[in-house]
């Protein structure tokens, strides 16, 4: 299971994921539509249509998505380090937003072309921080992203380090409507480890964003109306908003934490969990987190419930070390090794599972979640479950994406990262 990351980003979680490489453009469905050409002021605008959930891709379509999207991620494998879920972009609607550590850039998924730019006002923290640079998230009609920057020296105060937020326009012209930034703390102008700014979510006013760096963590709330810091919560790592909520984990010790739930208005704390040691926190519905790790007991691989802090239901016995993924609709998507799994997230119910030679099947490498949907790789090439049941979808997907929405998936191909149309 991966370091947590907002249930409000709108695509694809992914669990210790290899990323799914698309195949020949002659495998491609008949009738697809032929490669976009190069964007001109006199060809015509290229539509995508949506399909929720996609059943297959149109690799003829195919667009290739800015190089920062994988600067620093791929392996020698050419697998994205990680899984989709880690990698700098959020697809929203037929547009992608694509996160460096020096800006952000908008991308047409139709045809490739850049509609929009903004840049971090500031110096990078780091300067070999492509591959710590985490997704920007989706609040209300903007779309926020953190960057990490050094805060010069200035008088007698030392140089130091800050994050700016930028919120950008989720739809034209795609530009900064407002920034604000915050002062870190000393550990993260002076931290060895890598450090990561995370957009949490934002509800009511309030937007979370998160700093980290080993078992160092500090999150903050601020208004999206003035751009003032609401509050300050020093070791909260924080995972999720909503309900009125910001949900994480509390670091109290090396490698300890507590779960922890905060007002989001005003920060102050609502609910406190049991220490525990290498626990992980995860995102399992709008108003649930689940509880989880290595170390816990089987009693203790928990649904909690946001508001209060108690236990909605236990996990089947036997996934407390099983990575999860939430597909943003009503089921968590296990997988470990040679197995898969899927529960009700809302009773923690086995639905169904499928092990290595179960009636004569194999499973699937899972690249992607989304919506009632398992997209991955089988022992015939790209393959789509239902969720759900376990069943195999009829129709031949064409690629294994690693993000998902209604419009595109998005592919690994060649460490490149390429758009393809979504089909229904």
């Amino acid at each position: 299971m991966r370091v947590p990351r907002p249930l409000a980003l709108a695509l694809s979680l992914t669990v210790g994921l290899l990323a799914g490489c698309g195949p020949a453009a002659d495998d491609a469905k008949q009738g697809s539509s032929t490669p976009p050409s190069a964007a001109s002021s006199s060809a015509p605008v290229k539509r995508l249509t949506p399909h929720d959930p996609p059943q297959w891709f149109d690799v003829r379509g195919q667009v290739p998505l800015p190089e920062a999207a994988t600067k620093g991620r791929t392996n020698l494998a050419g697998q994205i380090r990680g899984g989709g879920e880690d990698l700098p972009m959020l697809l929203h609607d037929s547009t992608a937003f694509v996160v460096s550590p020096t800006g952000v850039q908008v991308i047409d998924l139709a045809d490739g072309r850049t509609m929009g730019e903004e840049s971090a006002h500031g110096k990078v923290l780091r300067q070999d921080s492509d591959g710590y640079v985490l997704p920007p998230v989706l609040a209300g009609n903007e779309v926020l992203v953190p960057f990490l920057l050094e805060m010069p020296a200035s008088g007698t105060y030392t140089a130091g380090a800050m994050v700016e937020l930028v919120a950008v326009s989720a739809g034209p012209p795609y530009k900064a409507a407002w920034r604000t930034t915050i002062k870190l703390p000393e550990w993260a102008f002076h931290s060895s480890g890598k450090v990561q700014a995370a957009a949490i979510g934002a509800e009511n006013g309030t937007a979370v964003i998160t700093v980290t760096s080993g078992d160092e963590a500090v999150s903050y709330g601020i208004d999206t109306a003035s751009h003032a810091l609401r509050w300050t919560q020093p070791g909260l790592e924080a995972v999720q908003t909503g309900t009125g909520m910001a949900v994480g984990l509390l670091h109290v010790e090396p490698l300890t934490s507590v779960p922890l739930g905060v007002d989001l208005a005003a920060g102050t704390e609502k609910w406190r969990g049991e220490k525990t040691y290498a626990a992980i926190m995860n995102g399992a519905g709008p108003d649930t987190v689940r509880i989880a790790g290595p170390q816990v007991a089987q009693t203790g691989d928990q649904l909690l419930d946001v508001t209060s802090g108690q236990a909605r239901t236990a996990m089947p016995p036997g996934m407390r070390a099983v990575s999860c993924t939430y597909d943003l609709s009503q089921t968590l998507v296990c997988e470990n090794g040679f197995a898969i799994a899927a529960v009700d997230a809302t009773t923690g119910k086995l639905l169904w599972a499928l092990d290595d030679g179960d009636q004569g099947r194999k499973p699937p490498k899972v690249t992607a979640v989304w919506h009632g949907r398992v997209y991955g790789r089988g022992a015939s090439g790209p393959v789509v479950l239902d969720a759900r049941t376990g069943a195999d979808m009829p129709t031949k997907p064409e690629a294994a994406p690693i993000l998902v929405n209604p419009y595109v998936g998005v592919v690994l191909e060649d460490n490149r990262l390429f758009s393809y149309p979504a089909g229904g």
